[in-house]
């Protein structure tokens, strides 16, 4: 699997060894220093699939909903997000597979993002948007059932904040991602954009309420996340024209691009693009 992130790539090299007489020994090999460690570098586009977008708690490319609370605390940044949340009617049952996948994965950063304070009543009309987009979408029963055993454990109190979230990370890391969507393989990465961007929006607004810019460093700047979005956004050919949606979303990645590969920190001018960029897309919802 692909891991966008600092890694270490040391290349080995050996030197040949001289012909060996009775009368002058070989040399002793000569040691080349380790090159420099690649820092930030995206993997090529064409290794990245839908697979490498699964949660992991130590690297993904795509953080995880945990990884993003845990930079949120540490930063000290602990708004309640669920009071940045805009309130939306998004229809779910669009009979664009595109919008409905967009919309859907807003849903589900909004329920991931705000399960240690949301209300109940809310988090169990979010499961049930999750539901109705995953039957859009063509997901399989084996989901829906799973979402309908999710929402009647929190409805019955039988559940916990902590585990809740969990159950959560891993429906939209690991389970949602291997679903086959009837052979639409467009659906996973919309679904993961839609709720990047939403993600991107509340973090921004986090970061802005508490006057600290700089927070978003590390869960904004995501260049290889956005590559892989933008590379999926696009319409593979030119025999379909894409949606409204799919254009708008198009344009913010790109923007969003250009601040994720910015040196240095983000400045309020920055967070001040990032929402307005992500609200624009979402405000079409």
């Amino acid at each position: 699997m692909a891991h966008f992130g600092t890694g270490l790539l040391f290349a080995v090299l050996l030197s040949g060894l001289a012909g060996c007489t009775e009368e002058a020994p070989p040399p002793p090999p000569v040691e080349a220093p380790p090159a420099e460690p690649v820092k930030n570098e995206a993997p090529p586009l064409e290794a990245i699939d839908p697979a490498a977008l699964k949660s992991d708690d130590d690297a993904g490319l795509v953080p995880s909903v945990r990884e993003t609370q845990k930079a949120l605390d540490a930063a000290g940044l602990n708004t309640q997000l669920a009071t940045l949340i805009v309130e939306r009617d998004i229809d779910v049952r669009n009979q664009n597979l595109d919008n409905a996948a967009v919309r859907t994965g807003v849903i589900i950063a909004d329920l991931l993002l705000t399960v240690k304070d949301a209300e109940k009543e809310k988090m169990v009309a979010n499961l049930n948007k999750v539901k109705v987009g995953m039957t859009q979408l063509n997901g399989g029963q084996d989901i829906i059932d799973t979402i309908d055993d999710i929402s009647g454990r929190v409805q019955g109190d039988a559940i916990t904040r902590e585990n809740l979230l969990k159950e959560l990370d891993e429906l939209s890391g690991a389970v949602i991602p291997e679903l086959e969507f009837n052979g639409q393989v467009r659906v996973v990465p919309l679904i993961q954009a839609g709720s990047w961007l939403e993600g991107a929006n509340l973090v921004a607004k986090a970061c802005k309420q508490a006057n600290n810019p700089a927070a978003a460093d590390n869960l904004l700047k995501q260049p290889a996340v956005v590559d892989y979005f933008i590379r999926y956004v696009k319409e593979e050919g030119s025999d379909k024209a894409p949606a409204a949606i799919t254009e708008k979303l198009d344009a913010s990645l790109q923007v969003l691009k250009g601040l994720s590969t910015k040196e240095g920190s983000f400045t309020a001018e920055d967070i001040d693009t990032v929402i307005k960029t992500t609200d624009d897309v979402l405000a079409l919802l």
